[in-house]
């Protein structure tokens, strides 16, 4: 039965690596490997009583209305074996999350394919805008958080593992940030502009969730311009850990990424882990350049140099289809649509490099892009 540690304590924790090629047969297999080989036993026979009447949530990464192989979102049959993993084991389930606010929820359901495993297995899927939430405050932040995830004796993050042009990584810590309902996500953005700030903001979510297991899906993951228009990439593996910071910091370790520049992997948390289970080897994963390096320049540098040292949007004309969801993204309305074009127009000084914008574009028509200063920053420092 998997235990309920506190999710970001200090001690050492197992991070269960699993190797699976695809989404076919050998997925439950690899899902029922996870858990067991995180609570350091072989997989057993379903028993009911290990669950029984717990209200276990899934939460998986469905930030806005991409089809499975896109790599966008967690994989539904990802979220199909992990339904009956918990209700073989007597738990009431549902899943819930709450995608980008310009995204149309019905697709975001549909398209998924989410809404369909849902219906199939017969278990609520939840929209957190419509479920009400309750006010924290924690370590210096103000957030509210939906109460369907308060309510969970057991929240299970089902994360996809992915590039981001914000944070360099996104997987199990940081798909905790949708469960801020509604238009809140893009609000703290504008609030918290810096992605220090912005990391640590992160973390204080993490410590108001009840208590959660994490298991990510890396069987293919996305690179390059993620979090929605990278490519899709074979990994090849599924992760899990009770401890989600141990969790990203494993897969920094597997996908070369320096953990230092995750905004979010900050003061330690994550503690001490080993890795069990099987070997992966990921080749080349490709990260966004520029907006981390934000992250590690001295802010007295970014603060003087502001209007040289800059991560912004670039819109490809030619791509761009006018839908005008990069404005309504926007938490500081530094993106408008051309009256005569219905094109994007930026307004540099305001831009506070967020990535709202690049996260929505359904039509990959928008690129983070870096002065020139910075790039050669980059280029000196062999990043």
């Amino acid at each position: 039965m998997l235990s309920y540690k506190m999710n970001v304590t200090s001690e050492r924790v197992a991070v269960a690596v699993v190797r699976c090629a695809d989404y076919g047969d050998g997925l439950g297999g690899a899902v029922e490997r996870a858990f067991a080989l995180m609570e350091g036993e072989r997989p057993r026979e379903p028993n009911v009583a290990d669950f029984s009447g717990k209200r276990v949530l899934l939460k998986p990464n469905l930030l806005t209305d991409r089809r499975p192989e896109q790599a966008v979102t967690t994989h539904p049959e990802v979220v199909r074996h992990v339904i009956r993993w918990f209700k073989q084991r007597g738990a009431e389930v549902s899943v819930g999350d709450s995608p980008a606010s310009t995204a149309n929820l019905q697709n975001v359901w549909r398209l998924s394919g989410i809404g369909g495993v849902c219906a199939e297995e017969g278990v609520p899927l939840i929209s957190f805008e419509q479920a009400g939430a309750r006010l924290f405050e924690q370590d210096g932040f103000a957030f509210s958080v939906a109460q369907p995830v308060l309510d969970a004796d057991l929240v299970v993050n089902l994360p996809k593992v992915k590039s981001h042009s914000l944070s360099m990584l996104t997987a199990a810590v940081k798909n905790i940030y949708g469960v801020l309902p509604g238009y809140s996500k893009t609000m703290y953005h504008r609030q918290y502009p810096k992605l220090a700030v912005f990391g640590r903001l992160v973390a204080a979510i993490w410590k108001v969730i009840p208590p959660s297991v994490t298991l990510a899906d890396g069987v293919v993951g996305m690179e390059g311009q993620g979090p929605a228009n990278g490519r899709s990439v074979p990994l090849g593996f599924l992760a899990a850990s009770e401890n989600p910071f141990a969790l990203d910091r494993a897969l920094c370790g597997m996908l070369r990424i320096d953990a230092r520049r995750v905004p979010y992997l900050v003061d330690g948390l994550g503690g001490d882990y080993s890795c069990v289970g099987d070997t992966v080897t990921v080749g080349a994963f490709d990260v966004p350049s520029g907006a981390h390096i934000l992250n590690i320049l001295p802010q007295r540098l970014v603060d003087v140099f502001g209007k040289l040292v800059w991560v912004r949007p670039a819109f490809s004309e030619m791509a761009c289809v006018g839908c005008g969801k990069c404005a309504e993204a926007c938490p500081v309305h530094a993106v408008t649509l051309s009256e005569a074009t219905r094109r994007p127009v930026l307004k540099r000084d305001a831009c506070i490099s967020c990535s709202c914008c690049h996260e929505v574009c359904p039509a990959d028509a928008i690129r983070m892009t870096q002065s020139r200063i910075l790039r050669m920053t980059m280029a000196f420092k062999g990043m």
